[in-house]
């Protein structure tokens, strides 16, 4: 008898397909859904709730197919697998992360437009002219991506930071302090500044920033010896790796200053109703951003009070980069508001007054400021 193997072949190939999508289905309907993804670092879709609007704009359907592209089972196994191929392969860039060449992970740079830009300066402006009694100074500071261009791979499209960091620069009113970082990072930069997974900078990055900032606002920098530098980690992967879903080469450490003395503070974390004695929050070297180690993360607003300048009351407005920065700050300002406008509601100028500010710091990376438009909530 004469067998059709072209005819058996598609027969089985049909049979292990039907059988695969069967175990599949059933093992979707077994497992429970996850809330949270460690290897990417984010929050996972969730199945919507069916509402005739939804249905009728496609939103529904959008996010059904996101929910299932989240939550089939072994998804984490195949999202790893991918990285590792694309690892394989040689490929330099992936969702928005550059892979340098000595294994450094940096971002992708595109500038928003003009209007954009213009925008928020002025708001910067306007805010500075409201206070124009206050001390107002801004840092706006490179990432990895500018500092160690060096290490991108050859031709990559990315915008130049330097050059959207001097255009802000010139727009801003002469009576706002810029500090300019750039030339004391990239002197620096056979330091560990930056982190090699992850977009911030690192603890030894912030002391350089820090210091660029009692320069430019003439303070006394704190000595590196005034400080016990300790490795709290030494397993850290951050939000580039996350991105690119991979965990692959040499992890970060992360390295914490401690005051030898003189750095007693009390931490109000003002709408969670919580105090601390400390600007470190070791519980979170157990979660996968070991970044928030600082401050416990980002907050709409925090309180500190330390043993710093009792005449001089700091608000500081910034992104998760001043984190970093702030246990150095605490020697020169006896009072620091920190606000993060991306989640701060309140009103800002009755903080201002009832506090009794008598400095203001911007203090923001450049990736964030330029992807970012919370700073258009001065204008409120």
């Amino acid at each position: 008898m004469k067998i059709n193997y072209k005819k058996t072949y598609s027969f089985f190939m049909s049979a292990l397909f039907i059988v695969f999508v069967g175990v599949m289905a059933l093992a979707n309907l077994i497992k429970k859904d996850e809330k949270f993804s460690d290897l990417e670092n984010r929050y996972l879709s969730e199945m919507p709730q069916v509402s005739v609007g939804g249905v009728v704009s496609r939103e529904y359907s959008e996010k059904v197919e996101s929910y299932i592209s989240d939550q089939f089972p072994g998804r984490n196994i195949f999202v790893a697998m991918k990285g590792s191929m694309d690892s394989l392969s040689g490929k330099k860039d992936r969702n928005g992360v550059f892979i340098g060449k000595s294994g450094q992970l940096l971002q992708d740079f595109k500038e928003r437009s003009e209007e954009e830009t213009t925008a928020k300066i002025s708001a910067v402006n306007e805010f500075a002219e409201r206070y124009s009694d206050l001390n107002i100074s801004f840092m706006l500071i490179p990432t990895a991506t500018k500092v160690l261009e060096n290490e991108l791979p050859k031709n990559a499209p990315v915008d130049d930071e330097k050059e959207y960091i001097d255009n802000f620069k010139g727009q801003l009113k002469e009576s706002i302090k810029f500090i300019d970082t750039y030339e004391a990072l990239k002197s620096s930069k056979s330091e560990k500044l930056y982190f090699r997974t992850d977009h911030h900078w690192t603890s030894r990055g912030a002391y350089e920033g820090y210091k660029e900032l009692c320069k430019t606002l003439e303070l006394e920098a704190k000595s590196e010896e005034n400080f016990e530098i300790k490795p709290v980690t030494e397993r850290f992967y951050g939000s580039l790796s996350s991105q690119i879903a991979s965990e692959q080469g040499e992890a970060d450490t992360i390295e914490v200053y401690f005051p030898k003395e003189g750095g007693e503070t009390v931490v109000t974390y003002v709408e969670e109703q919580k105090k601390s004695p400390s600007l470190y929050d070791s519980s979170k070297l157990d979660d996968k951003d070991k970044y928030q180690v600082f401050t416990g993360g980002n907050h709409p607003r925090i309180n500190i009070k330390s043993m710093g300048d009792p005449e001089r009351k700091l608000l500081l407005i910034k992104d998760s980069y001043a984190n970093a920065m702030v246990p150095f700050l605490i020697f020169n300002y006896g009072e620091i508001e920190v606000i993060d406008l991306r989640y701060f509601t309140e009103d800002l100028d009755k903080v201002i007054k009832s506090k009794g500010i008598t400095d203001i710091l911007f203090l923001y990376n450049v990736n964030t400021f330029n992807e970012d438009d919370s700073i258009l909530n001065l204008e409120m």
